[in-house]
């Protein structure tokens, strides 16, 4: 049974409409009152849930297609294995989520809060994380294709080794980050902070933009750019003006 336009305010409602059918299509859970629910598996197609309190969800199952949960609270949430797509989730709460092995696609979490969140071995492809603080979340093994990290905090975390495409570190703290060997595709770097944690060591960044980035902080042995690239970096590292007249 699918159940379709409904409104769905505490949990024993929801239990009840569960036990029935476990795919919602249009309906709004906003501001719902949906603490500790268990389901092993949950479908969600075109709702709202803006402001819902899933806090301590336990959900193996769970998938979310072109919902709203822009405000909801995932807090301590079990949803290993989720699949989220298309879904705005500005401003919402995932604080010590579990959300290892999930598919996140086409998502905006941007401002969201994953503190001691855990994606690890995530797949997060074409997603925005802007100004959403990762230090502390466990991101091995994820994978990364055209994510948005501008303004985020990525402090001490591992990229060594990898293909990068389309990324956006615009003005991202990449603190202590480990970007070896890591080739740049299509990506921006321009304005993220880097400090001499920060490790380069190796990696190509001929297919990225660079500018204001101060990448001369970092360890760059062995990294290879274009000429206009290098000069560029010389040229902000000492004020030096081109006057092309």
């Amino acid at each position: 049974m699918i159940h379709q336009g409904l409104t769905i305010t505490d949990v024993d409602q929801f239990a009840a409409l569960y036990r029935q059918g476990v795919v919602f299509r249009d309906c709004r859970f906003d501001e719902a009152d949906l603490i500790d629910f268990d389901a092993d598996v949950l479908e969600l197609d075109r709702c709202s849930l803006r402001g819902a309190k899933f806090t301590n969800l336990m959900c193996p199952g769970l998938k979310l297609v072109d919902c709203d949960l822009r405000g909801a609270n995932f807090e301590k949430a079990d949803i290993q294995d989720a699949e989220m797509a298309n879904c705005e989730c500005a401003e919402a709460n995932f604080r010590g989520a579990k959300l290892n092995l999930s598919r996140l696609n086409g998502c905006d979490f941007s401002a969201c809060n994953f503190d001691s969140a855990n994606l690890f071995g995530a797949e997060i492809a074409g997603c925005r994380f802007r100004a959403v603080d990762l230090s502390s979340v466990n991101l091995d093994g994820a994978t990364y294709d055209r994510v948005d990290f501008s303004m985020a905090a990525l402090r001490f975390k591992d990229f060594k080794g990898r293909r990068l495409i389309g990324m956006n570190f615009t003005e991202a703290d990449l603190t202590g980050c480990n970007f070896s060997r890591v080739v740049f595709e299509d990506c921006h770097l321009t304005g993220a902070y880097v400090t001499e944690e920060t490790v380069f060591d190796g990696a190509d960044f001929r297919g990225s933009y660079i500018s204001a980035s101060q990448l001369e902080r970092a360890s760059l042995r062995g990294a290879m750019m274009s000429p206009s690239q290098a000069n560029a970096l010389l040229f902000e590292r000492f004020g030096i003006l081109v006057d092309d007249g």
